[in-house]
């Protein structure tokens, strides 16, 4: 199994989450809606910008997404900074958005992706 390169970081100020639901609900002709769940886990996804320190970096990462991760669309291990536990994540739609010099040497590389997993 492929695992995230240790070299790359995420900028802590971009990172968030947000949890698919695990319910369906229906609308009633009166009185409250229903709801049901339908699945045990939900997928969640998280907005990140990663964030590398050289040009030797960005174009290691840029390698590892576009082989050993096959574009994005392969699943690898991830350990998630919120409770330092490894997951299995996948990049939603194969896409890093717009890679950015983060400097003007352009040498420090920063990419926005959006992570899938699997909740616990």
């Amino acid at each position: 199994m492929a695992a995230f390169p240790a070299y790359a970081k995420f900028l802590r100020d971009e990172f968030g989450e947000v949890d698919a639901s695990a319910l369906i609900r229906t609308e009633m002709e009166s009185g409250f809606p229903k709801q049901t769940k339908v699945s045990a886990r939900a997928m969640v996804t998280r907005s990140c910008v990663v964030v590398v320190d050289s040009l030797a970096d960005y174009n290691s990462f840029m390698v590892w997404f576009r082989t050993t991760i096959n574009m994005g669309t392969d699943w690898f291990d991830w350990t998630d900074p919120v409770d330092n536990t490894v997951k299995l994540a996948r990049i939603v739609s194969g896409s890093l958005g717009k890679r950015e010099p983060a400097n003007k040497a352009l040498t420090a590389w920063k990419m926005p992706l959006t992570l899938e997993t699997w909740s616990s």
